[in-house]
């Protein structure tokens, strides 16, 4: 059993108790009702978890989830693919208008170019509704080692809003 707290005289005086262990509190005085304390504290370390129901949580928690598509491949392979596929293209789309690509050159040999994954997810509203999918073309900069593979890790970059308020403020 949990060691109990202890209690300060503040908390202990509250009025003088009534023959049925009721306490009476002067009508001059205030009082505050609260849930019930028991006084208890609980160590996190002597806790025992029930590993059968955490997993039964967490079993009912995904039962009905649909795993998110790892790959293109996989999304090829799932009946909604024409909507991931327009994710898809609408990604490149707005890669392409953001001039991320550049013309492709050839690789130096001592440079290790960064690679790149697609992150697919479904955003879903309060009724658990997949509202609209979503596709995002990461690169695996952690494949990068500092001095090695970059110097700097800092390059100024603001969109056209921001660039046109400061030279507002120039002017």
């Amino acid at each position: 059993m949990p060691p109990k707290r202890d209690r300060s005289e503040k908390e202990n005086v509250i009025g003088e108790t009534s023959a049925h262990g009721v306490a009476t509190v002067p009508e001059s005085q205030e009082i505050s009702i609260n849930y019930t304390s028991t006084d208890e504290l609980w160590n996190r370390n002597e806790m025992i978890i029930n590993d059968i129901f955490a997993f039964s949580v967490a079993a009912e928690i995904i039962k009905d989830d649909d795993i998110e598509p790892c790959s293109i491949d996989e999304c090829t392979q799932r009946q909604d693919w024409p909507k991931w596929k327009d994710t898809i293209q609408a990604e490149l789309n707005s890669l392409k208008k953001r001039s991320v690509f550049g013309h492709i050159v050839p690789t130096p040999p001592n440079v290790n170019p960064v690679g790149y994954k697609w992150v697919f997810t479904r955003k879903r509203n309060e009724k658990n509704e997949i509202s609209r999918y979503k596709a995002r073309l990461v690169a695996q900069g952690f494949l990068q080692r500092p001095g090695i593979d970059y110097v700097e890790t800092y390059s100024p970059v603001m969109d056209t809003i921001t660039f046109r308020y400061l030279i507002s403020l120039v002017v």
